[in-house]
């Protein structure tokens, strides 16, 4: 008797245990796998979302209550993420599940208006021509969308990598049509080329950022601080000079509505004072930044939208939103804005402000050390034995020579016109040449889909130059077969209106047609 007593009280005793660990773990389930949906507690265990920062220690271990409630300084931990009025910590895969987690505004409200915004931006994509989708601000589109998605650029993103070839070919067209292009916009390409995964310092030969440092070396008035900014991101050394640069350039901009410049100005010198070895005063930092607070309007506007978007990007520097700043109510503008603007320019500052990301976070370093499918191919191609030359192969396009793209090429010695461009063609098959053959020798015909047409009086033909010359291109009579190469001469395919008498004579009982080498 005694021992069916004994197991009486202990199976009694084990339901109301079970009864009881449900019924004060509320949807309490710890041994089962946590959905991602729920939250898995610091103890292993796992409840519904429902629950979560209720009051009640759900979990058993508090750990469901401990971000509920922390100051706007508070900076949550690795794999959590701040709520938009900065007051709540979520777990980072909660951000954009479609479910509310955060009290007051939720989280939800910005993911509509980041996706919204990328949105846009994506559609500003053209079906045009396959070298011009992405339209002239192709380099900011760029730096937005990384900032935005930091997998833009990844090995076999199709979006990136047609950015990638868009901004390469509108850049060398720029560089080729203009050597004196603003140094603003060549600022721009180098940030864009930076979270493409190109190199500004080696792009197809022309160091870039050399370039912008002299240019900003040669200026002894002002320097836009953008300039230092880009530099900075860049790589490029920082000197005490480049910082008096950049104050002079806050202090100057005194005026209304030049506060976007004074958060420039910001951004670089935090960029100069983390990211070098030049000693800056970190008070007088802080002090532009104190200052950038004050243009704020009581609706939470700095100036207009895209001012407002980018003394947000500054006031991410130290934290500084987090004091004298309703950040909630700025973010609030922000997303207004997002339905308010029609401006590539506007949207290039409000998408990263979304994302907490700022233009000082441009760089590649997020970039493979792989190097990028085509640059491989470039490498496997041309592993050559023995004695090699460089040479350059560009292709233009119309009169007003509107380059496709120039190639750097180390090929062999006595290659030929013909060897260069068949070996660009290997690298990358959308440049694949169509010849018309005459008495069995190969001359231009087609490149991408462009050919010669008698209509309109356009015709391929090839010229040779000195590298980095002034001197003007001298056309090939010859067959490209025919013309050996000499060290640093390029060759350009130019499509261009013209007629096409340098061919030698077909005799009547010659034969001519179009192949594909």
């Amino acid at each position: 008797m005694s021992r069916t007593l004994s197991l009486q009280v202990v199976l009694i005793s084990s339901v109301a245990a079970s009864f009881l660990h449900f019924a004060e773990g509320n949807f309490l389930e710890a041994a089962a796998p946590c959905p991602p949906l729920n939250f898995k507690c610091m103890n292993g265990n796992c409840i519904s979302p429902v629950v979560f920062c209720n009051g009640k220690n759900e979990c058993g271990d508090n750990s469901d209550e401990k971000f509920c409630k922390v100051e706007p300084s508070f900076r949550c931990p690795d794999d959590w993420t701040s709520c938009p009025n900065r007051r709540r910590c979520i777990p980072s895969h909660w951000m954009c599940d479609g479910r509310k987690h955060c009290p007051v505004v939720s989280e939800e409200t910005i993911c509509a208006k980041k996706s919204e915004l990328m949105s846009w931006f994506l559609q500003r994509r053209n079906s045009g021509n396959k070298a011009d989708r992405w339209g002239p601000q192709v380099n900011r589109i760029a730096v937005a969308l990384h900032l935005a998605n930091k997998n833009t650029f990844s090995p076999g993103n199709s979006t990136g990598e047609e950015i990638r070839y868009e901004l390469a070919m509108q850049l060398t067209r720029r560089l080729a049509k203009d050597k004196k292009m603003s140094s603003e916009e060549l600022a721009l390409y180098i940030h864009a080329l930076l979270v493409a995964c190109m190199d500004p310092t080696d792009f197809y030969g022309d160091n870039l950022v050399q370039e912008l440092r002299k240019r900003v070396e040669a200026d002894e008035s002002y320097t836009n601080p953008f300039l230092i900014l880009v530099l900075c991101n860049a790589g490029d050394a920082m000197t005490n000079k480049d910082v008096e640069r950049v104050s002079a350039a806050y202090d100057s901009q005194h005026r209304p509505f030049w506060t976007d410049t004074q958060a420039l100005a910001s951004m670089a010198l935090y960029c100069i004072t983390n990211r070098s070895g030049v000693e800056v005063d970190v008070r007088i930092l802080r002090d532009y930044l104190q200052d950038l607070k004050k243009h704020r309007f009581p609706n939470g506007t700095v100036d207009n939208f895209r001012t407002t978007a980018l003394v947000v990007q500054a006031l991410f520097i130290y934290d500084s939103y987090q004091t004298e700043f309703n950040l909630e109510l700025a973010m609030k503008v922000l997303m207004d804005g997002v339905n308010a603007t029609k401006s590539i320019l506007t949207a290039y500052y409000i998408l990263p402000a979304l994302h907490e990301k700022s233009l000082i976070d441009v760089s590649s370093s997020h970039c493979s050390k792989q190097p990028v499918e085509e640059d491989d191919a470039l490498q496997k191609i041309l592993v050559i034995d023995g004695e090699t030359m460089t040479v350059h192969y560009s292709v233009w396009i119309g009169d007003e020579i509107n380059v496709g793209r120039t190639w750097r090429l180390k090929i062999s010695v006595k290659s030929t016109i013909y060897d260069a461009i068949e070996t660009v063609a290997k690298i990358d098959n959308r440049q694949k040449v169509e010849y018309n053959v005459v008495k069995l020798k190969p001359y231009v015909a087609a490149l991408n889909g462009k050919e010669d047409d008698p209509e309109m009086g356009m015709f391929w033909f090839v010229y040779l130059k000195p590298i980095n010359s002034e001197e003007e291109p001298k056309v090939v009579e010859k067959s490209p077969a025919d013309v050996k190469l000499e060290p640093n001469q390029e060759i350009i395919l130019w499509y261009k209106r013209g007629s096409w008498n340098v061919q030698p004579e077909v005799k009547q009982d010659d034969k001519s047609s179009t192949v594909v080498f």
